[in-house]
């Protein structure tokens, strides 16, 4: 009975902030450190005149629990490439799955078209398609050769975060990592030099983007853990006073 009071009370939230969003009101999100750091990798790479490397990690676009981090690194990326394409920094982004390929290769493609830098736009290089397993020593090696100045790890990452953040630390890459997988969450702080965490890939990617849809659903998400802070302090309280109230999880 708890639980579906809950989620009745989340949807509800959603749904009243995307109506709000619609109308023109869109939730006001909180600027994250991560927004700025962005114009910060991409400046050292213009400065220091070496390239500046998008990572997604794992791009199963068939798998919910990898498309979800994938979809929100899409939008952080559309952001990064039109900044790095302003600024004119050297941009690469390996990408290996044919689907995310494709989407990834619009994307920036876009991006350069918008800043009116086409001409920047490598089409066989900027956005280059990996077959996985094969893209590992290629991303390796051409880390080192090329001497990156800058990384962005973001996404599903599973092993190979260890295997690329360690090597984009040695050439001197300045990094920003940031996944929801949670078992990779503390190699991603300890290596990168900034992180974002868990959710926060969301929240950036909505912030980025302006988009109604996902800008509600984190300010309704939020109600939820509002509400969740209230029921946890409410049972301190009671459970401190010596009473139970076990009968209400059992309705």
């Amino acid at each position: 009975m708890l639980a579906l009071v809950a989620l009745l009370i989340i949807v509800a939230a959603i749904l009243f902030y995307m109506q709000r969003a619609f109308s023109g009101k869109i939730p006001n999100l909180r600027r994250l450190p991560a927004v700025d750091v962005i114009a910060e990798i991409l400046g050292r790479c213009v400065e220091m005149g070496r390239p500046a490397w998008y990572l997604f990690g794992s791009t199963s676009m068939t798998t919910p629990s990898i498309l979800a981090p994938t979809v929100a690194a899409f939008q952080t990326l559309a952001y990064t490439a039109r900044m790095a394409a302003r600024v004119g920094a050297k941009f690469f982004v390996p990408v290996n799955q044919g689907l995310a390929y494709t989407m990834a290769y619009d994307i920036v493609n876009e991006a350069y078209r918008a800043e009116g830098k086409l001409e920047d736009f490598d089409p066989l290089r900027t956005v280059m398609y990996l077959p996985a397993g094969a893209d590992r020593m290629y991303i390796i090696n051409h880390m080192w050769e090329e001497q990156v100045a800058g990384a962005f790890f973001l996404g599903s990452w599973y092993h190979e975060a260890v295997i690329y953040t360690e090597n984009a630390a040695r050439v001197g890459a300045l990094m920003l990592g940031g996944t929801d997988t949670t078992h990779n969450i503390p190699f991603m702080v300890a290596i990168c030099d900034y992180s974002i965490i868990g959710e926060e890939l969301y929240a950036l990617g909505a912030y980025i983007s302006q988009d109604p849809t996902q800008s509600s659903s984190l300010a309704g998400q939020d109600i939820g853990k509002y509400f969740t802070i209230i029921l946890i302090l409410i049972g301190a309280v009671l459970a401190t006073a010596g009473i139970s109230i076990s009968w209400l999880f059992k309705m």
